[in-house]
């Protein structure tokens, strides 16, 4: 089976030397963000889960939209989609977004567009993925992270930026079971590196040489 490996960080937290640190894994192919499109994917995911659970006439079943009007039922909520089947192409998508070859078996992709409670989606995630391992990433000085690339031109930043610690800080409390949490400042920190790469069930991978050759030569914006 893949292991799926999501990074789900704020901006300017390491979140890209993250990536390039998971990417040391042999048949690896972890991507960058996505300007949050997968967000948007589960989002209809759910929507559409709920919508078949709750309105749909037929349920898993659609009912033939002739039976519909030979009911007199008012067809509002008429639809002919199959929810498994979408299920199953929605998976497909992902998988063929993400997974590069057939010898590429751990994949997936950082993100940190997860602002205004969207990072609830990532439960989606872990549904359609069971053996999804989510790396949890933020800042601690949040002073320095709002004056770093473009957050030093919001005069909102260190509010946007404590929010959003604090909704990815609760999804990982409330998701220990997948979640791995760590920071920037702990990122430099080989111990805890080596933590992580047992929680993603690839310590046999840990190379520390490559991994310091990435902490050492930071690639610049």
């Amino acid at each position: 089976m893949d292991k799926i490996i999501l990074i789900c960080a704020s901006g300017r937290s390491g979140s890209t030397t993250m990536q390039r640190i998971l990417n040391t894994i042999p048949n690896s192919n972890i991507c960058g963000e996505n300007f949050g499109a997968i967000n948007s994917l589960l989002e209809f995911y759910s929507r559409l889960k709920h919508s078949t659970a709750n309105n749909v006439p037929g349920r898993l079943n659609p009912i033939k939209y002739e039976t519909i009007i030979s009911k007199k039922i008012k067809p509002s909520w008429y639809n002919s989609y199959n929810l498994i089947e979408v299920t199953n192409q929605i998976r497909s998508m992902i998988t063929n977004m993400f997974k590069l070859n057939e010898n590429n078996n751990v994949w997936g992709f950082k993100e940190i567009r997860y602002s205004n409670g969207s990072i609830k989606y990532i439960k989606e995630f872990k549904e359609l993925f069971p053996q999804t391992k989510v790396i949890i990433q933020i800042r601690e000085n949040i002073a320095n992270q709002s004056n770093s690339g473009w957050f030093k031109n919001n005069k909102n930043s260190i509010q946007f930026l404590t929010q959003m610690n604090k909704e990815l800080i609760e999804f990982y409390n409330n998701n220990t079971d997948f979640c791995y949490f760590t920071t920037f400042e702990r990122m430099f920190d080989v111990n805890n590196l080596k933590k992580i790469f047992i929680f993603i069930d690839c310590e046999a991978d840990y190379n520390e040489d490559k991994i310091r050759e990435i902490l050492n030569n930071n690639l610049k914006d």
